[in-house]
């Protein structure tokens, strides 16, 4: 999934072999999926000062439907300070991919043991995508273009043949069709059918794509959000792309589609709000006022509870709404940017209790 240039807050990325790995915590009590998110705590720090507690962290127990609770978000892997992106394989959720100012972090425990998988001419990350159908290709969104592994993040190509400018903020594969791979840049939205061996542009000119979601129930639906340029929608596979009436000039850095109902979407962004639709991107409502501020840089539907949504404010924390931006709950983390949000199937929970000492390998 990716994120940001925007906003980075004033931290040296520091030698991640410097970064001092973090315990495992379990707990059995939670839904098929669990919510991971990529952070940093930017709030009253000072440069110089030691890291807080940052990169990538879960969510042990889900919020009771319609109300608040006490949260327990557990830090998993090395305190780093920026994760833009986390992905998984389907066939093997214990195998997690992260995308890192340094490079890109695999786990093939569930996030015991972490590695940097990438060398030192691959830098500021934005995002990592796996190819479901072939999950052992792995694609990777950076500052300077596009990178491929064939083996599982072992090794790394350089994949950037047609792309107008090589920043590429976020990248995501086709789950219908085999190395078919859209990535949003700064100059457009761009597609390769070729496990990224050749970039062509779809959509409109000169768009500074910054996030883009397939549905997962109807992935000839896509939704893509922009820097100061709205929000697009394809409803045939990428092949023509329509502006969302009321998205305007605003800039959206996060887009999701509702893996378990493809008529809600979600969209926000710096000084946007929320802006939601029910009806498949018929008509869309902004939602303002409800949250603290309404500058924020993601969104998730969440997995477990149907129609549940979450969002990742700047610095203000993260919420979750149950009535669709009615009302609005505290997943609290305060004072953080949050880039990247991911559920995570439990599979991945369970194979890192059983590398820990929790049950049989």
């Amino acid at each position: 999934m990716k994120r940001r240039r925007y906003l980075l807050p004033l931290v040296a990325v520091v030698s991640l072999a410097a970064c001092a790995p973090r315990p495992v915590v379990r707990d059995a009590g939670a839904g098929a999926w669990t919510l991971y998110v990529g952070l940093i705590k930017t709030q009253g720090y000072v440069v110089g000062s030691p890291l807080a507690s940052s990169g990538l962290h879960r969510l042990d127990h889900d919020p009771p439907q319609g109300a608040e609770a006490d949260l327990n978000w557990t830090h998993v892997g090395w305190n780093t300070p920026r994760i833009s992106g986390i992905a998984v394989r389907s066939d093997d959720p214990s195998t997690m991919f992260l995308a890192s100012g340094n490079g890109v972090l695999r786990t093939t425990d569930g996030g015991v043991t972490w590695r940097l998988t990438t060398g030192w001419e691959v830098t500021e990350v934005q995002d990592v995508a796996v190819d479901a159908l072939r999950p052992d290709e792995v694609y990777l969104a950076s500052a300077y273009g596009v990178w491929v592994s064939k083996d599982n993040g072992d090794t790394w190509q350089e994949y950037n043949d047609g792309l107008r400018r090589k920043y590429t903020q976020s990248i995501e594969t086709d789950s219908n069709t085999p190395s078919r791979v859209l990535a949003a840049t700064e100059t457009g939205i761009f597609e390769s059918t070729g496990g990224a061996g050749g970039w062509h542009r779809v959509g409109p000119a000169g768009l500074n794509a910054m996030d883009i979601q397939q549905s997962t129930l109807e992935p000839d639906v896509w939704l893509v959000g922009a820097q100061g340029g709205g929000l697009w929608l394809s409803r045939d596979d990428g092949a023509t792309w329509r502006k969302q009436e009321g998205s305007g000039d605003r800039s959206f850095y996060g887009v999701a589609i509702n893996p378990l109902d493809p008529l809600q979407m979600a969209a926000t962004g710096w000084d946007t709000a929320v802006h939601l639709t029910t009806d498949g991107g018929v008509t869309w409502r902004r939602i303002a006022g409800q949250l603290p501020t309404p500058n924020n840089y993601e969104v998730v539907f969440d997995r477990n509870v149907s129609g549940r949504l979450w969002i990742a404010t700047v610095e203000r924390g993260v919420y979750f709404t149950d009535d669709f931006g009615q009302t609005w709950g505290n997943g609290t983390l305060p004072g953080t940017l949050v880039f990247d949000m991911l559920f995570v199937p439990n599979t991945a929970r369970n194979t890192a209790a059983s590398s820990a000492g929790g049950g049989s390998k």
